[in-house]
């Protein structure tokens, strides 16, 4: 009894890892996304990192960065997952899956990698207005239940600026 007791518990916090379906209303227009994919002279850098309720820092170390062109469609998206239209941050617990995401919507974003310290940085960007969003996943030692979550930020690059952000 103690063994499907326990398997029980984990496969409820298991379940709950998987995410809720978004009902998106927006149309996603690959043609209003196109200026992701264009060269631009912008330069966005930043870090992501979560603080552990005891006090501890987590980086998104390892994780991708994604840079999504705020569309109709991205900006609905956005808004259901993290309450707001500028970002916000989400625990694991509140993720979603890609249930209903167009095909090409994954297409139309750049990706970098958040190094040891949680920095990334994204070079040669179009000027336009953005989602950046990174997930910052750690574990503690005993348990079987991943922490930490995703965090995202709204912003605009205009031609040639340079902008840092702080994702948390």
């Amino acid at each position: 009894m103690r063994f499907s007791s326990a398997a029980l518990c984990l496969a409820i916090i298991i379940s709950g890892c998987m995410g809720r379906d978004l009902e998106i209303t927006a149309k996603f227009d690959a043609g209003e996304a196109a200026y992701v994919l264009r060269g631009g002279s912008a330069k966005l850098s930043g870090q992501a990192f979560m603080r552990q309720n005891g006090g501890g820092v987590v980086t998104c170390a390892g994780e991708e960065v994604n840079l999504f062109p705020a569309t109709a469609y991205a900006s609905e998206r956005f808004t259901k997952i993290y309450g707001a239209p500028e970002g916000g941050r989400i625990t694991v617990f509140e993720g979603v899956t890609t249930k209903g995401v167009p095909p090409d919507y994954l297409k139309y974003r750049r990706i970098a990698l958040c190094d040891a310290e949680g920095d990334f940085e994204f070079t040669g960007v179009a000027p336009g207005t953005y989602y950046v969003q990174s997930r910052v996943i750690w574990s503690v030692p005993g348990s079987y239940v991943p922490e930490g979550g995703a965090v995202a930020k709204r912003i605009t690059l205009r031609s040639g600026q340079t902008l840092r952000v702080l994702l948390n």
